[in-house]
């Protein structure tokens, strides 16, 4: 995450490699005032409407409080400054462990400049089983059923 000196705030982010078989439920765009506030949440993106009010888009990851833990609690961003997680790999060079912003609130300072708290995770991917969310529709081959005489 970075805040331009202008006050404008980026979030650039990236999937890594492990977290390729495993899903997230986002919403089409950010909605919460509030920030992402649910053990299951995190940071998927966000938008500042033209009165300066931060909204965050709140993804769901089913057992995200079960493979990651609070790497930080109140990192602060100013203008100027920016936040930028860590990868960790394995012999072969994937990615085992990452950070993701769990959430993210706006605050003033006694000038009226914004700065932000986020609330960081590590989270561990070899910690994950490899297994297909509840929505996930199995095979229906072979698609009669016998008859049992």
């Amino acid at each position: 995450m970075e805040v331009h000196h202008s006050g404008v705030v980026r979030l650039m982010c990236s999937k890594p490699n492990c977290y390729d078989k495993n899903y997230s439920d986002c919403p089409e765009r950010a909605e919460s005032r509030h920030g992402c506030q649910k053990s299951n949440q995190w940071v998927g993106g966000f938008e500042k409407n033209i009165e300066g009010d931060l909204y965050t888009m709140c993804c769901e990851f089913e057992g995200l409080e079960k493979y990651a833990k609070v790497r930080y609690s109140d990192v602060r961003i100013r203008r100027g400054e920016f936040f930028e997680g860590e990868e960790k790999e394995n012999d072969d060079g994937d990615v085992v462990k990452f950070d993701v912003i769990k959430d993210i609130r706006m605050h003033k300072d006694d000038e009226g400049q914004a700065y932000y708290n986020l609330t960081v995770l590590s989270f561990n991917c070899e910690s994950i089983p490899d297994v297909k969310p509840a929505w996930y529709q199995k095979s229906q081959w072979p698609y009669f059923q016998f008859a049992k005489n």
